[in-house]
């Protein structure tokens, strides 16, 4: 921790999040995540706003129902990555190109799913809102539970294709031997 952080400060957590809309061709950032993962839910906003949208209170507790079991289940994602990490450090592989990709997807899905945690509390601290409040309070309340659930489930399907694509990339490796070296005996490498 840096000197002058706060312990429970989620701004490392966010930026270390945001670090991973770049494109993984030219390490650049991509403005076209920020525009969809921030844009659409400020589109949202507006549009409940405009529209004048209250939920029920049913749909908040509801919602934020969900929100609280999500939050949960994304922070023990959180606690067994970082024991992931632990086991990789401490396994003696050697460093070179597989082991820095198998460190950048690991640090790359905590980042993610540690923010989406963090958005997770925040819907489920509106939803709480939304519940019990009446006119203006359920109003923006509404408007704005709407547009944060948008923005997690932008987050979410973005987490999804990660593990996805690592996923089909380690089993295609072990589909065609890709991993596979030239040890008499044909033995993979360790």
């Amino acid at each position: 921790m840096a000197r002058g952080d706060s312990k429970p400060d989620p701004r490392k957590i966010i930026r270390a999040h945001w670090r991973t809309y770049v494109d993984v061709r030219t390490g650049k950032t991509r403005l076209q995540d920020h525009l969809l993962l921030e844009g659409l839910p400020v589109i949202v906003f507006a549009g409940c706003m405009a529209l004048d949208v209250h939920l029920p209170s049913i749909a908040s507790a509801g919602l934020l129902t969900v929100t609280g079991l999500l939050s949960v289940f994304l922070f023990e994602l959180v606690v067994h990555l970082a024991v992931r990490a632990m086991e990789l450090a401490e396994s003696g592989l050697k460093p070179g190109a597989d082991t820095s990709a198998l460190a950048i997807n690991l640090e790359e899905l905590v980042a993610n799913a540690g923010y989406a945690s963090l958005v997770c509390i925040g819907a489920a601290m509106v939803f709480v809102v939304a519940s019990i409040g009446s006119h203006w309070v359920l109003r923006i309340s509404s408007a704005l539970g709407l547009a944060i659930g948008a923005h997690l489930v932008l987050v979410l399907m973005m987490i999804m294709k990660r593990v996805f694509n690592l996923t089909v990339e380690r089993l295609k490796r072990v589909r065609t031997g890709a991993d596979l070296v030239d040890q008499p005996g044909g033995g993979r490498s360790s």
